[in-house]
């Protein structure tokens, strides 16, 4: 994009914010959701608009001003219910540092310039994001907030990932309604905050070192930063021990199996869609339980997890013992490792890793060993992982005809097929930790 073109649509981004935060000093709430509303409709609609060519085309395909809007709006309908101010940071951080952001970026002498989801980021555009989202909030949020010093850095780091890890112009999204997000989880917030700023730091610090072990791709680590503020940052240690149980487990049981093997260690970095097909479910289940507050949630989270874990165990443990298995979908003895391969090793791997996760999890969550809770639990996740195995041999392969899995054949961050099997086998988790307990 030219630099005429960039000022001029920064330019534009910047007096629409501000416009819309004067509007914010003197307008009521409706009012100005009936003004921003209408401001997102009508931006959307000229997206494809010849007049307004030179405010929304680019030359690297962004779609930042689609996002735009709809980041500012859903910002506003998430904070409608929330002091004012909040929202009026959201929107700042997005035009003023953003556009800051951008600006210092174009500085070339000396700047050094990283790449991050095929994007380039500069460090003194980083650095000017900073020092504004600093003063916006610094000026904006009220003394009175705890430890406010170290809940403005808090706040500033999630606004910088989201702009580092931006793609096409996400980060127009992603910054505001991750901030409004923020606030809304600090309202909720009864921990430490130095602690939680510690947990921050930690989680990059292990997502960058997994990245670099060859264990993660560079978005699977993004995702894995994030997962271990929530888990660990929001939730707690009792939630995020089950989960560390299973990936530190996985990555052993992988490497043992592939020195076993004989084989020479291969990258083979885990993409985001695997990262998400094993922690979904436990991740939503989580999350009802932050809103609900049901003490029934988190023993189906520990179901998901016994699940993933008993399929893992599987999967590594049996080609250790046996060379073949037995492929349900032919119906006929195959070589260890197949997909919808079923061993005796493999099993019993299965049912030790389920039944493992269960008791750590309920001496975690309830502080003592619950043998009939344990074995439900350790039960669901096994029968869980017969699922899967079933879904691996019949669905499957029919999953790999289809033309939606083969266009993505080849590429790195790709849902797969096993991604999909993965996905559905463990959704039988809770399902059948509901049956258990109903009849026993």
């Amino acid at each position: 994009m030219s630099l005429k073109n960039r000022l001029i649509r920064k330019s534009i981004h910047l007096l629409t914010g501000l416009a819309i935060f004067i509007l914010t000093l003197f307008l009521e709430r409706h009012v100005l959701l009936i003004l921003i509303a209408a401001g997102s409709l009508f931006a959307l609609a000229t997206f494809y608009s010849r007049r307004f060519r030179i405010v929304h085309r680019t030359e690297d395909a962004s779609l930042g001003t689609l996002f735009y809007p709809l980041g500012i709006i859903t910002a506003f309908i998430l904070l409608y219910n929330h002091p004012l101010h909040y929202f009026q940071i959201s929107l700042l951080i997005l035009t003023v540092s953003d556009t800051t952001a951008n600006l210092t970026g174009q500085i070339k002498p000396g700047n050094r310039y990283f790449n991050m989801f095929r994007e380039e980021k500069s460090l003194y555009g980083v650095l000017g994001f900073a020092v504004t989202a600093f003063l916006i909030y610094y000026t904006l949020l009220p003394s009175r907030t705890i430890d406010i010093h170290t809940y403005i850095i808090l706040a500033i780091l999630l606004a910088i990932t989201f702009e580092v890890i931006s793609y096409r112009g996400s980060d127009n999204f992603s910054i505001p309604v991750g901030s409004a997000l923020f606030f809304m989880i600090m309202e909720r917030y009864e921990g430490s905050l130095p602690l939680l700023l510690l947990v921050v730091l930690l989680s990059a610090a292990g997502a960058f070192l997994f990245f670099r072990m060859g264990l993660l791709t560079k978005q699977a680590a993004v995702v894995v930063y994030f997962l271990g503020v929530y888990f660990l940052g929001v939730l707690g240690v009792d939630w995020i021990v089950p989960v560390l149980a299973f990936f530190f487990s996985s990555v052993i049981l992988t490497k043992v199996n592939t020195a076993f093997k004989g084989r020479k260690p291969k990258a083979n970095r885990r993409n985001s869609w695997q990262v998400l097909a094993n922690i979904l479910w436990a991740l939503l289940i989580s999350g009802t339980y932050l809103i609900t507050g049901d003490e029934r949630l988190p023993y189906l989270f520990i179901a998901s997890i016994a699940a993933v874990t008993a399929d893992t165990w599987a999967s590594e443990a049996g080609p250790i013992f046996h060379r073949r298995s037995f492929a349900l979908g032919e119906m006929r003895m195959r070589a260890s490792g197949v997909s919808g391969g079923i061993s005796l090793a493999g099993s019993l791997a299965g049912l030790t890793g389920a039944l493992l996760i269960a008791a750590l999890s309920i001496y975690l969550f309830d502080g003592s060993f619950h043998t009939g809770m344990v074995l439900m639990l350790g039960m669901a996740g096994f029968l869980s992982s017969f699922v899967d195995t079933l879904l691996g041999a019949f669905a499957e392969p029919r999953m790999e005809r289809l033309a939606m899995f083969g266009k993505q054949q080849g590429k790195a961050e790709a849902l797969s097929p096993n991604d999909m099997v993965n996905l559905l086998g463990s959704l039988t988790a809770p399902l059948f930790f509901i049956l258990l307990r109903n009849l026993f």
